[in-house]
């Protein structure tokens, strides 16, 4: 009797957690963060102790030819445990993730909302946006940049490194090699990525209390009110050298999984509707 009862908790929580997180927000407000200057400006995230990723990035940068600043990051076992339990919605994230948050996560996410915060501050137009793990050819990220501003009204973020690639809607045929499109499933990563004003001024709008990892985030559109778009082929990869965040996944009695898969399943039906519906 029990277990019937935690099942039907559980699904009660399922669906709970789809309408609040997961259906698109009608009334949103519309975002005003002023069109900037027309510019980009770069910036690259980076700990104080990873030398060697900034010593490796660095000169891509340089050789890039775009205006860039670093930003400490943030490192999540510094922050006190007080401030995290502030910062963090634990509960909403062990349920949708179907594991605890990380110090990692939180320094990583909290590292991304400092740069838009950053970003907001200047009058410039565009940030592109560099974790300090990944490699690129900086001519053909230059060119890929110039392509996206002259296809700026189709895009308020485009994620440059994105997992699962290959699907979706294509926006535009920015050249003859590159492809801006509208994802039709949910992809992951957030190690770079060109965002306007509008996008960061909505970023900071939803970003806390965490409940999710960075990466989820970026690509909830309809939770949002942004054009979130990716670029094929993808042109920024990550070295895949050793990472700050590491993974915490325990194996739960099965119906514990339920509002994670609901919540992945009504997402994926969003991001769909996103793609191929709304324009």
């Amino acid at each position: 009797m029990r277990k019937k009862n935690s099942i039907i908790y559980t699904c009660i929580v399922s669906l709970c957690l789809a309408a609040v997180f997961v259906l698109p927000h009608k009334h949103l407000p519309k975002i005003d963060a002023g069109a900037g200057d027309g510019s980009v400006q770069a910036y690259y995230i980076n700990l104080d102790k990873a030398e060697e990723r900034r010593e490796a990035l660095l000169p891509l940068l340089e050789e890039l030819g775009i205006p860039f600043e670093r930003i400490p990051a943030i490192y999540g076992k510094d922050i006190p445990k007080d401030e995290k339990d502030k910062l963090v919605n634990r509960t909403i994230f062990k349920i949708l993730m179907q594991k605890d948050v990380l110090d990692g996560e939180i320094g990583c996410y909290l590292s991304h909302l400092k740069t838009w915060t950053e970003f907001l501050k200047t009058k410039h137009s565009y940030a592109l946006i560099f974790e300090d793990d990944v490699v690129f050819n900086p001519e053909q990220l230059h060119k890929l940049v110039n392509l996206l501003l002259k296809n700026s009204d189709n895009w308020d973020c485009v994620n440059l490194d994105t997992h699962r690639p290959g699907n979706g809607r294509v926006i535009a045929q920015i050249s003859g090699k590159y492809r801006l499109k509208a994802p039709s499933r949910r992809v992951w990563n957030a190690s770079c990525y060109i965002i306007n004003r509008r996008a960061a001024r909505s970023l900071i709008k939803h970003a806390l209390p965490i409940r999710m990892p960075l990466d989820h985030v970026l690509y909830r559109s309809w939770e949002l009110s942004y054009k979130f778009r990716t670029v094929e082929p993808k042109i920024v990869k990550q070295r895949g050298d050793s990472t700050y965040i590491q993974h915490n996944r325990k194996k739960e009695i099965w119906y514990l999984y339920i509002p994670s898969h609901l919540f992945r399943i009504t997402s994926q039906i969003m991001t769909i509707i996103m793609a191929y519906v709304r324009r």
